[in-house]
C-alpha cells in the first residue's frame, strides 16, 4: 500500500508542478489586472463547468433576483448554448477554463459548487496550502444530490477544504457528522435543503413515467477522468445493458403503456449518456432521452411516476410526494463496486417498493397506475419524516448560511 501511494504521488508531481506555476503566474497577473475590482471579493458559482440546470443555477437565479447588489458570476462553457443563454439572461457569465476564469479564481473570495473538482481547475488543496493559509477563501458545496452512501473518501474536509457542506435530510446530516472520516464540525454541515428543491413546489404533470437509473463506475470512464479507454464492448456485455434493453422492448410494458395511455421516458444518468445510441425500442410510447435535449428537473416535475435503482434523484421526486419504484437487480454488485453504504443507519432508505425482476417492475408499475399515480400514505409519512423542510426557501436558507460564514 505504501509503495502504491508513493508511486501515485510521484505520478502527480508533474501535474501539481504545472498547477503551481499556473497559480503563481495568475497571482502576478491579477496584481496588474485592469478590471481587478470587478472580481475582487466576488462569489463564483459553477456546476460541472458545462451546465446550468442544477443547484448552482437555482442558487445563481435566487441571488440575482433577490440580492442584485451581490457580486456573483456563473462559470460555464459557452459550447452548451442552451444553458449558457439561459444563465446569461440572469447575470454575468464567465467562460469556463478561460483567462477570465483563472483571474476570477484568484481575486474572488467565495466558491459555490455542486460538484467537486470543477470550479477550481487547479488543485484547490494545493491552492489553500500555498496561497490561502489565512483561509480567506470560502468553499460552499451545494451538492448534486442527497448523500445517502458513504462518500467520505471523496468528500472529506481534508482533501476538499469545504467550509459549508449543504444537507437536506436529518439522516444525511447525521451520517456525515457521525463519520469521523468526513472530518466536519456541526456548523460546517447546515441542514437547509438543496437549492433546486425550490422549483419542486409548483409543477404540472404530463401522462408520463420517468425511468432514470444511476450510473455504474465499472462500465464507463467518468467525465472527470482523463482516461480514454473505450469500454463500449464491456458495456454491451453487461447485465445493466441487457436488463434495460429487455425492459424497453417488453411486450407487457407495451400493453400497460397503451392501456393507461402513458409515455415512458428513459433517461440514463449523465455519465451513461455516451451509450444512449446503443439503446433502441420498437415501442412508440417510449422515448430514449438525451441530456442535450432534456432537463432532468423538468422531467422530474412533469412525470407522474419515477422508476429508478439507487439514484439519489428519488429524493427530488419524493419531495413532490409522487410515487416511485426501485428496480434493484444488482444491489450486491453495486454496493461492492460503486459506493459504500453509510455506517449510520438511514431511518427511511426508499420511498417505494423494490423490484428485482422485470415482471415485478411491470406488476408494481400497474399497481401505481391503478391507484391513479398517488403516493401511498405510508410513504408520504416517511417523506415528511425525512426532510427538514418541504418549501421553497432552500436558496434563502443557503444564502443566509453563506452570509453567516462570511461574517463569522
Amino acid at each position: 500500500k505504501m509503495k502504491i501511494s508513493i508511486i501515485e504521488l510521484i505520478k502527480k508531481i508533474p501535474r501539481f508542478t504545472g498547477y503551481l506555476f499556473q497559480m503563481i503566474f495568475y497571482h502576478i497577473v491579477a496584481l496588474f489586472y485592469k478590471d481587478k475590482e470587478k472580481y475582487k471579493n466576488a462569489w463564483l458559482i459553477c456546476e460541472r463547468g458545462t451546465e446550468a440546470r442544477d443547484n448552482g443555477y437555482w442558487m445563481f437565479k435566487y441571488i440575482r433576483e433577490n440580492h442584485p447588489n451581490q457580486k456573483v458570476f456563473y462559470i460555464i462553457d459557452s459550447k452548451n448554448k442552451m444553458d449558457y443563454e439561459r444563465v446569461k439572461k440572469l447575470g454575468e457569465v464567465i467562460e469556463y477554463n478561460s483567462f477570465q476564469h483563472k483571474i476570477a479564481l484568484i481575486l474572488s473570495n467565495v466558491y459555490i459548487s455542486t460538484h467537486i473538482g470543477y470550479i477550481n481547475i487547479w488543485s484547490y488543496l494545493l491552492y489553500k496550502k500555498v496561497f490561502d493559509r489565512k483561509n480567506k477563501k470560502k468553499y460552499i458545496f451545494l451538492q448534486h444530490g442527497v448523500t445517502k452512501d458513504d462518500m467520505s473518501d471523496l468528500l472529506n474536509k481534508r482533501i476538499n477544504q469545504i467550509n459549508l457542506f449543504i444537507t437536506s435530510t436529518f439522516d444525511e446530516r447525521n451520517s456525515i457528522l457521525n463519520n469521523p472520516n468526513y472530518g466536519y464540525k456541526e456548523e460546517e454541515v447546515p441542514l437547509v435543503g438543496m437549492a433546486r428543491f425550490d422549483n419542486l413546489i409548483d409543477y404540472e404533470t404530463k401522462e408520463q413515467i420517468l425511468l432514470m437509473p444511476t450510473w455504474r463506475n465499472y462500465l464507463v470512464n467518468p467525465s472527470y477522468k482523463k482516461e480514454k479507454n473505450n469500454l463500449e464492448k464491456i458495456f454491451l456485455r453487461s447485465e445493466y445493458y441487457k436488463i434495460y434493453k429487455s425492459l424497453l422492448n417488453s411486450e407487457k410494458l407495451k400493453k400497460i403503456l397503451n392501456k393507461y395511455k402513458m409515455k415512458l421516458i428513459f433517461y440514463p444518468h449523465y455519465e451513461m449518456q455516451k451509450y444512449i445510441k446503443l439503446f433502441n425500442t420498437n415501442n412508440p410510447n417510449i422515448i430514449i432521452a438525451s441530456k442535450e435535449e432534456n432537463d432532468v428537473q423538468e422531467l422530474l416535475r412533469q412525470s407522474k411516476i419515477l422508476i429508478t435503482d439507487y439514484s439519489s434523484v428519488y429524493f427530488d421526486f419524493a419531495y413532490m410526494k409522487k410515487p416511485e419504484l426501485f428496480y434493484q437487480f444488482d444491489k450486491e454488485k453495486f454496493k461492492q463496486k460503486q459506493y459504500k453504504e453509510c455506517s449510520t443507519e438511514y431511518k427511511h432508505k426508499e420511498f417505494g417498493r423494490i423490484a428485482k425482476k422485470e415482471d415485478e417492475v411491470i406488476e408494481e408499475l400497474e399497481k401505481i397506475l391503478k391507484n391513479e399515480c398517488k403516493m401511498e400514505e405510508k410513504y408520504i409519512e416517511m417523506v415528511e419524516d425525512t426532510f427538514a423542510y418541504i418549501d421553497n426557501n432552500n436558496c434563502k436558507r443557503t444564502y443566509e448560511e453563506i452570509i453567516k460564514l462570511l461574517n463569522y
